[in-house]
């Protein structure tokens, strides 16, 4: 994790140097870029659209806060994790310009939980609660899956491009954008894993288990930068757990790529 801001930097300076040649390239484009939509509706190639697509995927820290838990308390902060890898669909809002856009939708998260000291989820009589191991380990983790469908109003007039057949394409390489909104979806999979030593011997032990989550989860969303990347961060409004002393909530921050 600590490689994560050297990483960030190199994207940004890479981002940079490739503009040189991008411009270089500009005369020489006869066709707009090719994009996902294209696949269902090959005219989109030869008029100009309002909605194109873009890959993305994001990752950072998690932390599950609240109760009196504070950040890498319960859960240390360098070990807790978020990545996620999704297509978005971006819709202008106006026909005249590109500085209001809707974007929206479908991505694979996964964010997991270190926990701090000699401790694991258990869960009994329907209630989920963080208890002590009568025994030493080396890692103890808690991990979920969650399909989202994030949702957002984006800010920030990008760089119109045209093309040899007079249609043009708004980029994202010169562009200030903020988006502001949140996500919906549903957890899929969670799971718990344990690494210890005993009698000598290194085991590792994944339990797959509901750990009475909450299945609907909801939150919200910000994220801002230049052209393609962007700093997020993400709070999640539901529980994470189903009627459960632990009342936390999920929190992310991190780096957005698209």
């Amino acid at each position: 994790m600590r490689l994560l801001l050297p990483l960030f930097l190199l994207t940004l300076a890479a981002t940079k140097a490739q503009e040189s040649e991008k411009d270089a390239d500009k005369e020489t484009l006869k066709q707009a870029p090719n994009d996902f939509l294209d696949l269902f509706d090959s005219s989109r190639r030869d008029r100009d659209v309002q909605t194109k697509t873009n890959l993305f995927f994001a990752f950072g820290w998690n932390q599950a806060l609240g109760n009196g838990n504070g950040i890498g308390d319960d859960y240390t902060f360098w070990g807790s994790g978020i990545f996620e890898v999704g297509l978005d669909f971006s819709t202008k809002l106006s026909s005249e310009n590109d500085l209001m856009r809707f974007n929206y939708g479908l991505s694979g998260q996964w964010q997991t939980l270190r926990i701090r000291g000699n401790r694991e989820f258990q869960t009994l009589n329907d209630i989920t609660s963080l208890e002590a191991l009568n025994f030493n380990v080396d890692k103890s983790k808690f991990e979920q899956f969650t399909l989202i469908a994030p949702l957002h109003l984006e800010i920030g007039q990008r760089e119109k491009r045209e093309f040899d057949n007079g249609i043009s394409r708004y980029e994202d390489d010169d562009s200030i954008v903020v988006g502001i909104g949140g996500y919906l979806g549903l957890s899929l999979t969670t799971s718990q894993f344990l690494e210890f030593e005993r009698n000598g011997r290194d085991i590792s032990n994944r339990l797959y288990n509901d750990f009475e989550m909450e299945d609907f989860v909801y939150g919200l969303s910000i994220y801002g930068g230049y052209g393609s990347a962007q700093i997020f961060m993400k709070y999640g409004l539901n529980s994470i757990f189903k009627d459960s002393p632990v009342d936390q909530q999920y929190a992310s921050i991190g780096f957005r790529f698209r």
